[in-house]
Parts: structure tokens; sequence; C-alpha cells
């Protein structure tokens, strides 16, 4: 915690006969973050690689075949199923063409009768586009659209025409049967006129004349095509039920089929990091120190000790001195804090060997949310939808963004039940405050506000002194925009603005003489930061690009300190601001609410809070982050380059 995970560089050397137990071995532990020796050390250039990364065909088409039998049968991807007994290729492509003919009649079915049934629903928005519901036979050749024929067939020839129509849009609906013949009113597009005459003619059709009587079919026309969908739903609901069947039948043996083939596409690809001689391989990697000792012995054991180990600590590596590589960062918090690295990614990774601010956001961004949105009812939603993220997600992600809306929750019942608010109710007699009523006690809030601005800005001071500590930048502890003279700069800053402020004139008056020499003494170090480093560097030119460019650009410089403080420091009075909207939008829905009275109030009551929760919600959650990066985050993040990806999370991504 605090400072990213200590990474090791390891290098393996061992017998070609060993490659495939190391690569079963690196996958399996899933620890590694594999790289080119070439990038690390140049003699490694002049060996030849390995093997070409590239994914056999095999390989390939094995994983479609799992991947589309999962998404036949839906089956969720598995992050990581239990491991079984150890298959054979031979066996687990048997399995896989017997699930296949299982699976294959139903699906086709299924797309058969969705098929027609989405036909079936075409031919029904069109009928129910008519002028009128009422039909007329009579004016059927009106509607331009539509071909309707009336007309019998031998009841044995039903059969026939059910076929031929087969593929074409259609209604078929019998009007009675008289005998060996059937009556039927058959409907198509105007267009596929020529193909419903087709089929009529080779199932016997003879057409009938209703002369000028009308006869409203319309309505059965409609339930016909109804009754046919139901129908389809039905054999699509046995399909579904059964390819259900199917999926608790195989999906722990085609979870653990996808897992070991991108497994084997994993052992391929990395094969392009290696390196290899005649006789020998090298291997290439990063890990956290502690997982050094048991990746060591795994590689000791799959080699029977036919290998040469190497570790070293990345800020020994000649490479990570020199500049040449970066040294992957994993960040490296309790499961607890974890949610909040969301929050410091979305920003970047820390560099290595520099100060991780997750654990301080947290603390600080609980603190600036619940006073933003301090209410213990909203808090409870908040924490409660959290509370179902958490339980249902499957992914980490998603159980980390549940966790973190329960924590915000929290927190805005924290600073509800200091404000005393329920749902916007700020006068409860059984929930009186434990603190101050917002609306009631700007002044006081303001001024919390303000001294959070300074102790977060003296905190992230002290952060930058230390990285700089760390990565050996002295110049920068003591002249940096957030080094020590501007640290105390605007301590002495604050002493004198406090008591210039002050309505006290011995407050006034007591100001040691002391902090306006400091303040002064600051001044003066940071306007000259650039001729006093050169001095001390031992350059002829204390100003290279000359004096007067470097004066303007010390007084440039000066200035970018001060106002950056001064608005720093006063963008946290928008943590009073949003906290007195929160409450201003509250008394307004129940002013309006009281204007309304009865049933109607209570909808505006409810609807009001669900829009604050919303909108304000979003924007207390936007301004809380835009704080944290901008007024904390700015003063001494160090991005790193590269972050930590191990095979087991390029095993995630394949």
């Amino acid at each position: 915690m605090f400072t990213p995970e200590k990474m090791d560089h390891i290098q393996v050397l061992f017998s070609d006969r060993d490659i495939q137990n190391v690569v079963d071995t690196a996958v399996r532990l899933g620890s590694l973050q594999v790289v080119d020796s070439a990038e690390m050390e140049s003699w490694a250039e002049t060996l030849q690689k390995g093997g070409t990364g590239q994914e056999s065909e095999s390989l390939r088409l094995r994983r479609d075949s799992v991947e589309t039998l999962m998404k036949q049968l839906s089956l969720n991807d598995p992050s990581q199923p239990k491991q079984t007994e150890t298959r054979s290729i031979e066996s687990i492509d048997a399995q896989l063409q017997t699930i296949h003919d299982e699976t294959h009649d139903e699906m086709k079915e299924r797309d058969h009768i969705e098929e027609e049934a989405e036909r079936l629903r075409e031919m029904k928005r069109h009928i129910s586009g008519l002028p009128t519901l009422d039909l007329s036979l009579e004016h059927r050749d009106t509607y331009s659209y539509l071909t309707v024929e009336t007309g019998r067939i031998p009841s044995e020839n039903m059969e026939i025409l059910n076929k031929q129509l087969t593929g074409m849009l259609h209604v078929l609906v019998p009007l009675g049967s008289f005998g060996q013949l059937t009556n039927i009113l058959a409907m198509t597009l105007r267009r596929d006129k020529s193909h419903l005459q087709s089929a009529l003619s080779e199932a016997g059709f003879q057409p009938l004349d209703f002369g000028q009587k009308d006869q409203p079919v319309s309505h059965d026309v409609i339930q016909n095509v109804d009754e046919q969908i139901q129908q389809l739903d039905g054999r699509l609901e046995k399909i579904r039920v059964q390819l259900v069947k199917l999926a608790d039948k195989h999906g722990s043996f085609l979870g653990q089929a996808l897992y070991d083939v991108r497994r084997a596409i994993l052992k391929e690809r990395i094969l392009k990091y290696f390196r290899k001689t005649e006789h020998t391989f090298l291997l290439s990697g990063w890990l956290p120190s502690t997982h050094r000792e048991t990746f060591i012995s795994e590689i000791q054991r799959a080699t029977q000790n036919r290998c040469v180990i190497e570790t070293l600590a990345a800020s020994e590596v000649e490479s990570v001195k020199n500049g040449k590589v970066d040294v992957p960062v994993q960040l490296n918090n309790p499961k607890l804090i974890k949610p909040f690295e969301l929050l410091t990614s979305a920003y970047g990774v820390p560099a290595y060997r520099t100060i991780d601010p997750t654990p301080i956001l947290g603390i600080s961004f609980l603190v600036i949310f619940g006073m933003m949105f301090g209410d213990v009812g909203h808090g409870l939603v908040l924490a409660l939808t959290g509370l179902f993220f958490l339980l249902k997600g499957k992914a980490e992600f998603s159980q980390h963004v549940g966790l973190l809306m329960i924590y915000v929750g929290g927190s805005s019942m924290v600073f509800g039940f200091l404000f005393g608010s329920l749902f916007g109710f700020e006068h409860l007699s059984w929930l009186p405050p434990l603190w101050i009523r917002p609306m009631e006690s700007i002044p006081e809030l303001f001024k919390v506000c303000i001294y959070l601005g300074i102790s977060m800005i003296f905190i992230s001071i002290l952060i930058n002194v230390i990285n700089a500590i760390r990565l050996k930048q002295f110049w920068d502890v003591i002249f940096d925009k957030a080094g020590l003279l501007a640290a105390l700069l605007y301590w002495t800053g604050i002493l004198l603005a406090s008591r210039i402020v002050s309505s006290s004139p011995s407050a006034r008056a007591q100001l040691p003489v002391i902090v306006p020499i400091l303040l002064i003494t600051a001044l003066v170090l940071l306007f000259l930061r650039e001729p006093i480093i050169h001095l001390f560097q031992g350059k002829k030119k204390l100003y290279p690009e000359g004096m007067l460019t470097g004066v303007i650009s010390g007084i440039i410089e000066l200035m970018e300190i001060v106002l950056g403080f001064l608005a720093n420091t006063v963008s946290f009075i928008r943590v009073a601001a949003f906290g007195l909207v929160h409450a201003g939008l509250a008394m307004a829905i129940f002013s309006l609410s009281d204007s309304v009275g009865g049933v109607g109030s209570v909808v505006i009551i409810i609807f009001g809070n669900i829009f604050i929760l919303l909108l304000e919600g979003l924007v207390v959650s936007i301004q809380s982050v835009r704080l944290e990066f901008y007024e904390f985050f700015s003063r001494f993040f160090r991005e790193g380059k590269v972050k930590y990806k191990p095979l087991h999370t390029e095993l995630k991504n394949i």
C-alpha cells in the first residue's frame, strides 16, 4: 500500500528439450509478464526468436467451434473454470463433435421457426395497416400491396400447398370443408402474386366468386395468424428448454475446453518473446517480488534443475537505470481499497517507486462526495444499488463498481446524519443534525471546505517531495512548483492571509515578523530558481537563453505558482456550494409539493428525490473526481508508461 508492487526482472536459460515444460509452467503460474530479452540486453538481439507467435489454424478452428457452441447454448465466458483431468486434443475434438451434433438439429429448427414467425408478424403488420378491418372480398383488388385469392382445393392437397408457399410471406386460411374440397383464402404481398398463383395451380385450385355480398374475413385472418404465431412460439419454448438441458449437460466441459484452448494459444503467442541458440532457450520477464521464490522453484522443477536463473530487483537493472526500459506497474492495495483504483487508473498508473495515491484518494473522495451529497435516504439508495451490483456482478469490474457505490452511499449517509437530512427532510424531530444544517451555517461550511482544500494541497506537496526524493530528483525537492520552497510560500501566505482577513486587531498584530520574511525569501528563491540551479551545476551561463528571457520566465513561473495555489484553494469552495445546492433543491421540491397538496404533493416529492439522485448524483461525482484530479493529483502525479500485464491477464484477453 502507498507504493506500487516491488518488481523483479528474471532471466531463465534452459535446454531446448525443456521448452514445453517451461512454457506450461509459466502459463500455469500466470504471474510473469514476458518480455523480449533484446529489449533488456542489446546482446540478445543477435539470438533468434523462439517462435512466430502466430496462432495455428487448428487452434483457431477449435476455439471458433467452442465459442460458437457456447453462444448457441447461451453460456457465459468462464473466467477460470476448475481444472479437471487433463484431456487429449483428440478427446476434446470428439466431445465437441458430439455436442455439435446434439445442438445442430435444434438450432436449425429454431432458426427456421424464428424465420417463419417473423414472416407471419410482418404479414400481420401489413393486414393491420389496412384502411378498415372489414376486408371485403368484393374490393380485395383495391389494396395495391396485397393479393387475395379465394376458392377451393382438394383437402388432401392442403399439405402440398403449404409446402409450395414455404419461404414466401403469406396467410392461408381454411374457410370450411365441403365433402373432399376445402374452401380457402390465400393472401400474400402483390410482389409474390405469380408465385402464389403457381402454387395454387399445382394444388388444384378452383377460384370462387362470392358475388356482390361482402364477407368480412379480416378478423379471421388476424386470428389465424395469431394462432400460427402462438404455435410457433410454443415450439420455440420446447427448443429453448432442450437447449437449457444441453447447456447444463455440457456447460462445464465447454468452459474448460475454451480455457484450455486459450491457454494453448497463449503458449504459442509467448514463444515470440523467447530467444534461442542451437540447443538453449532464454526466457525474460517481470514479476512481483512476492512471486519470485514460487516461480523459481516451479521452473527448477519443470527443468529438473537444468537451468540458470538470474533475478534482479527492478532498481538494479541497468536498462532501467539508464532510462531505456520502464518497469511495469502493479498497484498494491488491500481488497477494501481496490475499488478506488478505478479512479486512480482513470488518471493513469503512478510511475514505479512513486507514491500510489489510491488510499488517500479513497478517504478524500468519500469526504468530498459526502459533504456535497449528504442525505441519509439518498445515501441508502446508493448503497443498496451498489449492493445489487456487488451481489449480481460476476466480473471484477462490476463488483468494484458495486463496492464503490456502497462506499459513497455510506459517506452520504454519514453526512446525512451530520446534517440531519433524510430524503430532503431537514427538520425531523427524531433526526436532529449531529453537526450543522448547511443552509443555516453557510460561513462555517465554507470555512471547513477551505481548510479541507488547504490540507489536501499540503498533502499533495508532501507526496511530491517524497516522489522527488525516491526518484533522486533533488532539485525538484526544493525548487519544484510543489517543492519545499513552494510549501513555505503557501504556508506563510495562508498565515498572512488569515491574519489580514481576521476581524480581531490583536490577531493581526500577533503575526510574527518571521512570517513575511520567510514569504519574501521563498518568492525570491523561486524567482531565481534557474540561475541558482545552473550555478550549482557549474554552468557558465546562468541564463542560457538570455537574462531578459530568464527574468520574464521567472516572473511568469512565480505568478503561475501563486495563482495556482490561490485557485486550487478557492476551488474547494465548490464542495460547500454543491452541498448548499443539494439542500436548496430539496427545499424547492418541498415548496412545490406544498403548493400542489394532496396526492400530487406525494408524487412531486417522490419524483423530485429521483431527480436529485440521478442528476445531482452524477454532477457531484464529476465534481469530486475533478477536485481529485486537477487540484490534488496534478501537483505530484508522475505517470508510469507500462502497466503490469501478467500472463493470467493476457489469457483473459484472448
